[in-house]
């Protein structure tokens, strides 16, 4: 079911839920560089390269999981096809109703094994399906949270015969209770007003107050709306600061991260920039090319900044 509040949808191009249809034919190959026409962000030059560690397969990750070893993934993030019928260049997310979720444990059932012990995953999904994705999840890892991203969507009339829908589930889950997880990197600094207000005595030096708070479960940030600056031509791209809080609260520095339906690359980005490690599958060629200039664009930048500024005498 389309939610109301949906914009149009933008010729297929891209996508953060990239199907990853099994049987659907793909190239056995690294992502190659965008054809020629295509809509892609540019990078600085010709044919864009990303950084060591980074790996973007334009392949199908339930007909390649095989060749990725087991118990070597410290994080999964994955933003699966939500079977609400979206247009991704091809017909595989029109699986609704019990096809859909018996793919979705197809996947997942593929997944799960390449965890670390540590280990631990983030799944987006829709309220339609999040029961039972969650209760199948739950039968083989460990539930931590359920998220709510709220999206942000402004008030706009909509349907007269429910609750308007503006928000979409997120199911966090570890494989043990000994689950990596820091939340120093992913705490929201108080305001000064609030460091005011805890200015007594018994606050003094405190770490938490300094360091910021715990974010709440639910995640309350704008969707990338049409003229957003980081928005690309894709039907359901995630904003990189969602993804970005997950691999640094959940991937210990230098860990690996697997997304099995790749899309844009936003993982692929937030691992660049943050310096973790990456394999990621995606089935549509265009998808996977644009993916690859993201992340050279942001590995680039993150290398720029990195760079020690000259004083001048």
């Amino acid at each position: 079911m389309r939610d109301e509040f949906d914009e149009p949808q933008a010729p297929a191009s891209m996508s953060d839920a990239t199907p990853q249809a099994a049987g659907q034919a793909v190239a056995d190959l690294p992502c190659a560089p965008p054809r020629a026409g295509s809509t892609v962000p540019a990078a600085a030059g010709s044919l864009a390269t990303v950084p060591d560690g980074i790996r973007l397969l334009n392949r199908d990750f339930l007909t390649d999981a095989a060749n990725l070893p087991d118990a070597s993934i410290d994080l999964i993030v994955a933003d699966p096809p939500y079977g609400l019928g979206k247009d991704y260049g091809n017909d595989s997310d029109k699986r609704s109703g019990e096809d859909f979720l018996a793919w979705t444990c197809e996947w997942l059932e593929l997944a799960i094994p390449k965890l670390k012990p540590s280990g631990s995953l983030y799944v987006f999904c829709t309220w339609q399906y999040a029961p039972e994705i969650f209760v199948f999840l739950k039968s083989k890892l460990t539930m931590i949270n359920e998220i709510v991203w709220d999206r942000r969507v402004p008030s706009m009339g909509g349907t007269t015969r429910r609750f308007t829908s503006v928000h979409d589930n997120i199911g966090f889950f570890a494989v043990s209770k000994n689950y990596y997880f820091d939340l120093d990197p992913v705490r929201i600094p108080y305001d000064a007003v609030t460091k005011k207000a805890r200015s007594r005595k018994i606050f003094e030096g405190s770490r938490w107050l300094e360091l910021g708070y715990n974010p709440k479960d639910v995640w309350s940030v704008s969707r990338l709306h049409r003229q957003h600056a980081e928005r690309v031509d894709h039907p359901t791209q995630k904003p990189l600061e969602i993804v970005e809080r997950m691999v640094l609260a959940s991937c210990p520095p230098g860990g690996r991260v697997l997304d099995p339906f790749m899309g844009s690359g936003t993982t692929a980005v937030a691992c660049a920039r943050q310096k973790r490690e990456f394999v990621g599958y995606e089935i549509n060629e265009s998808y996977c090319a644009i993916a690859r200039e993201r992340v050279s664009a942001a590995a680039a930048a993150t290398a720029l900044a990195a760079r020690p500024v000259a004083v001048s005498a």
